[in-house]
């Protein structure tokens, strides 16, 4: 997702950003002001023909003298001719695509209620405005509907059943028991959590290993180190079923052999922390029962919009928020390579005349950007291009599924090869060694994103000591930003920009800051203590969700609390 505005621009929407909206094009061809300032719509909730219908047809449901899913019809059909209809009527609108849905199949109904989502959770200050409303309408009926229609056909699941336990540690799993019992021994009881249980969903996980071996967060094994067995540790992973996995007492994950594809959870976790914001728009995590949700979105939140989610029952912790320490193997690779590099290389040329572009080949991070700025054409004697010349940059990454985009980035590479200035490799995917050997060597790691919020490559150089040449949406915090080359991603300055980094770099400028700093910050125990320490602070003091309305008695419910005061 890219940065999340009131108003946000139609990239935002058309190129799959928050929640998943590209299956919503008319948001992005109408939607530029469709999040507009809700203060501003009070009178028009009963002033405007459309939501005064659909608020007495409501008012009249019980009664059954009117149908409000007519009504919620023709706010539909306004709203796609024009978006700034939301502006009249923000919780009104939203009222209109969840009755709406009702009467739908389920594909079209989950498209509804994802635009309901989307509405309610992007703009500021409208969950407040929500609660205050006279119209009938909640985070709560939304998650109802998703609920009635997810349950369907799937089998409840409680944490003391036969099935919700976990089997026999895998073959291959013992010989990481050594590092996570190491692990547990140093740090057991660090930190008191108050929550008993959680779910992590969505997150990254190697099944066969009982130690974090992601290049992702190791934050659910970071969890048992610090506290105790005590503490019930579940993970939902990325894969479609949604395989679900259960932390037994030696702080081994076991799969269920089930997931949330055929199973739903029919009790309440203390906690669910979701990993990235579409991921918090699934229908399966939707329907999870929890009193607390935190959420790590991996896409720039507005203050204003961290808000608005706080007021929704889900605590943010800003992709800025803290810093990525390696997982302990891949670390262990990078300091081992890089103190094969300092044994071998000259004092006066530590590093090679080579860049590493660290990232998955797709839109996003940037490939074809990046080789389109280093073309020079008819500039191949300009001072840029005598400055680069003899760099290799390779691109260390696989085809992430758009073949036309990463046969873009071939045919860049070949076109800025027969230059004859740049040499450009495409590397694929890398073993962790290998990448290792490639970081210590690099004069710099490279990141050339639209959108991509603190990237772990970046931590990943440092600890090699080298400096990352990296975009302004990168987002990283400010405790780091010292240690490489930020810019604002204009491929017409690209060269020039690139050159005067490797100038400054092969002049030393960058050299021992960044080993300097991950021996100080980049610690695992200190990282992700802070992390457990913020998830219990928040589970003690944010605000609890309630649980889903159990059947279609939803609605009369939600319509008994609409005689209740507040502005439209």
């Amino acid at each position: 997702g890219e940065v999340l505005r009131d108003t946000p621009p139609a990239t935002a929407v058309a190129g799959g950003g928050f929640a998943s909206l590209s299956t919503y094009p008319e948001l992005g061809s109408r939607g530029a002001s469709s999040i507009g300032d809700v203060g501003r719509s009070s009178d028009g909730c009963f002033s405007h023909p459309l939501f005064a219908a659909l608020h007495s047809a409501l008012q009249k449901l019980a009664l059954l003298e009117q149908d409000p899913v007519e009504a919620a019809f023709q706010i539909h059909e306004a709203w796609e001719i024009d978006a700034k209809l939301f502006d009249v009527c923000p919780v009104g609108l939203i009222t209109a695509l969840v009755y709406l849905s009702i009467a739908q199949e389920r594909d079209w109904k989950y498209s509804l209620l994802h635009r309901a989502t989307y509405l309610l959770y992007s703009t500021p200050g409208l969950a407040e405005k929500m609660y205050r409303s006279r119209w009938p309408m909640s985070d709560r009926l939304i998650r109802t509907m998703y609920h009635n229609s997810e349950v369907a056909g799937r089998s409840p699941l409680k944490f003391g059943q036969p099935e919700a336990q976990p089997g026999p540690v895998a073959f291959g799993q013992s010989q990481d028991l050594q590092e996570t019992t190491h692990f547990s021994m140093m740090h057991s009881n660090s930190e008191l959590v108050h929550f008993k249980t959680i779910l992590f969903y969505h997150f990254y996980h190697q099944e066969g290993s009982c130690s974090c071996r992601t290049r992702s967060w190791c934050l659910p094994y970071w969890l048992r180190h610090v506290t105790n067995k005590t503490v019930d540790i579940w993970l939902a992973a990325r894969d479609e079923r949604k395989s679900l996995f259960r932390m037994d007492s030696r702080g081994c994950f076991r799969s269920l052999g089930i997931g949330l594809g055929s199973h739903h959870f029919a009790e309440a976790f203390d906690a669910v922390f979701v990993f990235e914001i579409n991921a918090l728009m699934h229908p399966q995590c939707r329907i999870l029962p929890a009193r607390r949700l935190l959420l790590y979105p991996t896409f720039d939140l507005s203050d204003e919009q961290m808000d608005n989610f706080e007021q929704l029952g889900v605590s943010v912790l800003p992709d800025d928020g803290l810093l990525k320490p390696p997982n302990p193997k891949l670390k262990a690779a990078l300091e081992e390579a890089y103190a094969a590099r300092v044994s071998r290389a000259s004092p006066s040329k530590p590093k090679d005349r080579l860049l590493v572009f660290p990232a998955d080949i797709r839109p996003m991070k940037g490939q074809a950007e990046f080789l389109r700025g280093v073309l020079f054409g008819q500039a191949s004697t300009h001072r840029s291009a005598q400055q680069l010349k003899g760099i290799t940059i390779v691109l260390a990454g696989s085809c992430d599924g758009n073949q036309s985009y990463c046969e873009e980035v071939v045919q860049l590479s070949q076109q800025v090869n027969n230059e004859g200035i740049l040499v450009t490799i495409i590397a694929d995917m890398l073993k962790d060694d290998e990448l290792a050997q490639l970081y210590a060597a690099a004069l710099g790691v490279v990141l050339y994103s639209r959108i991509d919020c603190n990237p772990r490559a970046v931590y990943e150089g440092l600890v090699t000591d080298t400096p990352f040449f990296v975009t302004e949406t990168t987002k990283l915090p400010a405790s780091i930003q010292h240690l490489g080359h930020i810019v604002a991603g204009d491929p017409a300055n690209l060269a020039s920009e690139l050159a005067d980094f490797i100038q400054f770099a092969e002049g030393g400028g960058f050299t021992g800051r960044g080993i300097e700093f991950a021996r100080k910050h980049l610690d695992e125990f200190t990282v992700y203590r802070r992390v457990v320490q913020w998830a219990d602070m928040k589970y003690l003091r944010g605000r609890l969700l309630d649980p889903v309305m159990k059947n279609e008695e939803a609605l009369a419910g939600a319509l008994a609390g609409s005689a209740g005061a507040g502005v439209g």
